[in-house]
């Protein structure tokens, strides 16, 4: 017998920007940079493989004030070792993000061809991108947010598409193995700065978003002051974050997972689990197992950090490209988020086999969370028992229920969001 549900909606503030390309012009002029000097120039404009939210329209806003400026604006491909590592792999995701020659009205490159830019103050040598090097300028622009790998003072933001995605397969690679000794915040922060010397870059856009994934904030950052300014936007997002309501669970069943939804499929940060040794693992929640029962079509096979849950469906199992998969998991040497989960034949195997193996006798009496995915915490069901203990919170307000999770004849969850 399966626990009842109660369907709650968490309720913290969340600000967002009303006019993103209104926001992305004001942040660019009010800036220390004399636009005047794009005139001519043959810019280059970086963009990860992240789902950024309004992306599109961010990107777009760049590339519009690039030729308002009788710039030659050039969009590439910076993922690291995204896309299996080849042109059309990066081709295939960036078109995924709605980033097409079409809908920019500009040129994009793809290329997975690294060189070496030298030796960081550290000793390490930094590879990156060729192509790169041959652009008059170049604007970077990507979300500044928690890492689902490590925790510092900077995570995942212009620096790391500096260091790993400008870098490649090759540059990515040899990042991931210098943090193992150096650690990956100190190992980014250099390999940025020696590119930051080799690159024509004249400033990048800073993008924060809400509890909601909802753009809270577009900042045009110069080069030099990069890191001090991601240090103090990424106090503020984790400031911001909201988790699971409680910090010890039994069970966690999530809906879809993918790399659309954070660079593990699922955030570690929210799940509890790193599992990359030398890595300490998050004090909280405490979760006994976790169920994901599907995978985003615009994940393109890549599973990589799906081997932090214990169990997945037939139906998951099925998108899951190995190869791609892998590359990212030898790139990053975090091998094993890289692995799969055990394969259960539906969602109703699926969940009552993270049920049982709580090792909890009357599963009826399960600690227990439903969600969507990582990033959509805000609606949540959660099992009486959970509700019992946050039901008096002032930012728990409850939808619905209890109710009983509900299932076809072929074992699929109908109670979806």
């Amino acid at each position: 017998m399966f626990p009842r549900f109660v369907m709650i909606k968490q309720n913290y503030h969340a600000d967002k920007i009303a006019d993103i390309p209104e926001a992305v012009i004001k942040a660019v002029r009010e800036m220390e940079y004399k636009l005047g000097s794009l005139k001519g120039k043959t810019v280059g404009i970086a963009v990860g493989s992240r789902g950024i939210s309004n992306l599109e329209t961010i990107v777009k806003t760049v590339v519009d004030l690039v030729k308002e400026h009788q710039g030659r604006p050039i969009i590439f491909a910076a993922m690291g070792s995204h896309g299996a590592s080849t042109s059309s792999g990066q081709e295939e995701i960036l078109h995924s993000l709605g980033i097409t020659g079409e809908s920019m009205g500009a040129e994009i490159s793809w290329t997975t061809e690294s060189v070496l830019y030298g030796t960081a103050k550290n000793g390490m040598e930094v590879y990156g991108a060729k192509t790169a090097l041959a652009f008059d300028q170049m604007i970077l622009i990507n979300r500044i947010k928690c890492h689902t790998d490590f925790e510092d003072t900077t995570e995942s933001g212009l620096c790391k598409l500096l260091a790993i995605g400008i870098g490649n397969h090759q540059g990515a690679t040899h990042i991931h193995a210098n943090a193992l000794r150096l650690g990956y915040g100190p190992a980014i922060r250099e390999a940025a700065a020696l590119m930051l010397e080799k690159l024509p870059v004249i400033f990048g856009i800073a993008i924060t978003e809400n509890w909601k994934q909802e753009t809270n904030g577009i900042h045009a950052v110069l080069p030099e002051k990069f890191v001090e300014t991601e240090i103090a936007l990424l106090e503020k997002v984790k400031d911001s974050s909201i988790k699971l309501p409680v910090a010890d669970l039994d069970t966690l069943i999530i809906q879809e997972a993918g790399k659309n939804i954070s660079g593990t499929c699922v955030d570690t940060k929210v799940v509890g689990r790193i599992m990359i040794p030398g890595q300490a693992e998050p004090a909280a929640p405490k979760i006994k197992t976790i169920a994901v029962l599907d995978f985003t079509e615009v994940s393109h096979g890549n599973a990589m950090g799906l081997g932090v849950v214990d169990i997945i469906t037939k139906r998951a199992f099925a998108k899951i490209d190995i190869e791609a998969t892998s590359i990212t998991g030898m790139t990053s040497t975090c091998l094993l988020q890289a692995k799969i989960p055990c394969v259960a034949p539906n969602d109703l195997k699926a969940i009552e086999v993270s049920f049982t193996a709580t090792g909890i006798e009357k599963t009826e009496a399960l600690r227990a969370i439903y969600i969507k995915n990582t990033s959509s915490l805000e609606y949540m069901a959660v099992s009486e028992q959970v509700f019992d203990v946050i039901k008096d919170k002032t930012n728990i307000e409850k939808i619905s229920g209890p109710f009983e999770l509900s299932f076809d004849e072929a074992g699929n969850l109908q109670t979806l969001f």
